[in-house]
């Protein structure tokens, strides 16, 4: 089966989204969006086997106030889990990736550094291994807008491909934040274009999408990252850990806020 890796989305600190569960809960999961490393701990508990970290104020070039926030919360999250946590966010040179690498954070989604700096990344993908460094894609009907630049979806993962690189996160902006569904034909011509290992990411909304990314294992697809649907409990384990937590945390105080 796909593993699936939940996505926390940050934004100034804070998680981007809240948990959808029991009413008398929206303590709880008020607590848990405004400590990102207490709802990473929640989502190992529900045997998550990875954790996909999106910068969000970094990728949108907000202020250094925000992004400063973002640094500690991604810290913090990842000495607070036993799991790889997986880091999207803006990487302006090797020397920044060799930070976030030592710092605890186990893998980074590159892009930009593929074109710009190729020789500096193939010597950080040699040092830390491609299991450490991966490429990102978020392409519109097989574009790819990166570094100033438009390419294909394909020529770009084979640069990446070059410098030592072995998997692509793959995105595209129509299925982003939506319940349609990835475009399942698209990704496995790539894949089978590319012979790269393949995460999908955005669009998984439903346990027949999840099969149907299974079917797509032979030519190298993975995993895939949920985030939206897993917080508005679109999966039917979804459902069995929020009856749980009502019963655990039924009586759930935030601990008072140090000084």
């Amino acid at each position: 089966m796909v593993l699936v890796i939940p996505a926390i989305e940050l934004c100034n600190g804070r998680c981007r989204r809240r948990i959808q569960g029991d009413p008398a809960l929206e303590g709880y999961y008020t607590y848990l969006q405004e400590h990102p490393d207490e709802l990473a701990r929640l989502y190992r508990q529900e045997n998550a086997r990875s954790l996909h970290i999106v910068d969000i104020d970094a990728i949108e070039g907000s202020s250094d106030a925000r992004s400063e926030a973002n640094r500690r919360a991604i810290v913090t999250i990842a000495h607070a889990v036993d799991i790889p946590i997986e880091l999207l966010s803006t990487f302006s040179s090797a020397a920044e990736c060799k930070e976030w690498l030592d710092s605890g954070v186990f893998r980074l989604v590159v892009s930009d550094l593929v074109l710009t700096d190729p020789d500096s990344l193939k010597t950080l993908v040699e040092r830390y291994t491609a299991s450490r460094i991966v490429v990102g894609i978020r392409a519109h009907n097989r574009q790819v807008h990166v570094a100033g630049t438009t390419m294909d979806d394909v020529s770009f993962a084979l640069a990446a491909k070059a410098v030592g690189i072995r998997r692509v996160v793959y995105s595209d902006v129509r299925w982003e934040g939506t319940y349609e569904g990835p475009d399942f034909d698209l990704v496995e011509m790539f894949a089978r274009s590319v012979q790269m290992n393949i995460t999908i990411a955005g669009g998984i909304d439903s346990p027949e999408e999840l099969w149907r990314c299974n079917a797509l294992r032979s030519c190298g697809v993975d995993s895939v990252i949920v985030g939206r649907a897993i917080v508005e409990n679109r999966f039917p384990c979804q459902y069995i850990w929020r009856m749980v937590e009502a019963t655990v945390q039924k009586n759930f105080v935030p601990p008072p806020k140090s000084t």
